[in-house]
Parts: C-alpha cells; structure tokens; sequence
C-alpha cells in the first residue's frame, strides 16, 4: 500500500477530476493533472466503481491491488534511474482487472504511466 503522504485527498482528487487530461489502457484509464515541481512528487489514487466489482470485498481487493501496483511500478523505475513526473494521479480500474494477475497490472501500469509521461 502507498503511504499516506502518496495518495490523494479528496480536495486534490476532485481537481484531477475537473482539469485533468485522460490515458487509456487494457486495464486501466488514469486521469493526471501535472504539477508544479516544488509539490513533492506524484501522489495517486485508485478508484475500483461497482460497475467493475459488485460488493465492498471485491472492490477494496482491486484498489489494494492497484496501490500495490502503483507502489512496484514507482521502485522499478527508481532503480532504473527513472524520473517521475510531479503529478496527480486518479487510477481507475476497468472490468478486466477482476481476471488479471498481479504481474499484468504492473506490465500494464508501467507501459501506461510511460505514456502519459509520468516516467521519463
């Protein structure tokens, strides 16, 4: 799981959601808004809605996955020497997460992330 200091609040989070520009994915569709460099970094959010697990269970599971995911992709690209964007992030899931292995969210995150030039 990311640390707190890593994750949206709900002030952030609806900003993203107003100004921020869309990247899709297989499995995923991120929403980021890039931010000044003086704002500590990126900072992320997972959301899973009911249109892609019907119970809380289901649901919590794909956002704990996704922080995970979210947390791998960030170390591999630090070890690689890989800048990260200062930025905010709010990663939605899409229905094929529910079948996906953890490896494959990670491919998947990692290839998207560089397409939305969060990773340079």
């Amino acid at each position: 799981m990311l640390p707190k200091k890593e994750r949206l609040t709900t002030e952030e989070f609806t900003v993203v959601m107003e100004k921020g520009r869309v990247v899709h994915s297989p499995l995923f569709l991120v929403r980021l808004l890039p931010q000044a460099a003086s704002s500590g970094g990126a900072k992320f959010a997972a959301i899973a809605s009911k249109k892609v697990a019907k119970t809380a269970v289901g649901r919590n599971k794909i956002r704990r996955q996704t922080y995970e995911s979210i947390a791998e992709v960030m170390k591999v690209a630090q070890a690689n020497g890989k800048t990260l964007l200062a930025a905010h992030v709010a990663v939605f899931a899409k229905d094929a997460v529910v079948k996906a292995e953890f490896e494959a969210l990670v491919s998947d995150l990692s290839q998207l992330f560089v397409k939305a030039g969060i990773i340079k």
